[in-house]
């Protein structure tokens, strides 16, 4: 298995983590608006454990960033799936 797809093995792995943590990404979670929680970084802590086994330097706002970057292009491609669905073009048009 080449390092690319290692990597991208891992990072979902690290994905399946970040699911199971919705104080970090499902808005309407009463822990996603808990800032104490958010400043003591809790759940980010038991994130960066596993992004470790990977990335042993790696630090939380590296984390942090990366996951920004993995939403964005998941916020992104789901815009382009539902304008492509509200104009009638097929997948193989996006």
């Amino acid at each position: 298995m080449s390092r690319k797809q290692t990597e991208n093995k891992f990072m979902l792995e690290v994905l399946q983590v970040y699911q199971t943590l919705p104080s970090l990404w499902k808005v309407k979670s009463e822990e996603y608006h808990n800032r104490q929680r958010k400043i003591e970084d809790y759940h980010y802590q038991a994130l960066l454990k596993k992004y470790k086994e990977y990335f042993p330097g790696a630090t939380l706002e590296e984390l942090k960033k990366k996951l920004n970057t993995l939403r964005t292009g998941f916020r992104t491609e789901l815009r382009k799936i539902n304008r492509s669905a509200k104009s009638g073009a097929g997948l193989d048009d996006l």
